[in-house]
């Protein structure tokens, strides 16, 4: 699990344009700002994510509190979330919740399997112009609805080696 920052400022990415030329892109350099909180499950590629205006650690408890009900709902039980040691992740009280927590090591983003799908999200959204913080969210909804429509994207983009020896 993680959260990922997005808003109305332009990601400008690479772009082709003839030889000797600037590639135009327009840009909006915006400051609204909101996070998409997502956890999953590389196994069975199933996908539960909120947005919130925020990070802290009310948001986040929020977040642990509406993903316990989506395990319930699903008859998971127990589960295991890896996470980075984000102030807000590390200062909840994780026995009121029946999910065990485990840290990844420092400055490592490549070992969360959600950096991945962030990667993919941002795709699409790099170079555009948001009017406003919904369009952004509206975005991301669209294209959050075709990984939650084939879990198997989610479970090949995100089933790194190393959890084998976690299972």
């Amino acid at each position: 699990m993680d959260q990922m920052r997005y808003g109305t400022r332009t990601h400008c990415k690479r772009r082709w344009s003839r030889q000797g030329r600037r590639p135009l892109c327009q840009v909006k350099l915006g400051y609204e700002w909101g996070y998409l909180y997502v956890a999953l499950c590389p196994y069975s590629g199933d996908l539960f994510a909120i947005y919130f205006s925020h990070l802290d650690k009310a948001c986040f408890s929020v977040f642990l509190q509406h993903l316990q009900h989506h395990l319930t709902e699903k008859g998971i039980s127990k589960v295991l979330l890896i996470g980075d040691g984000a102030t807000a992740h590390t200062a909840q009280d994780w026995s009121t919740y029946r999910i065990d927590w485990q840290k990844l090591p420092t400055a490592c983003p490549e070992l969360n399997p959600v950096e991945r799908l962030f990667e993919e999200l941002r795709k699409p959204t790099a170079n555009q112009v948001f009017a406003n913080r919904q369009q952004v969210e509206d975005c991301l909804a669209r294209l959050l609805t075709g990984y939650l429509q084939q879990p198997e994207k989610v479970s090949k983009l995100t089933f790194y080696p190393y959890l084998n020896k976690i299972a």
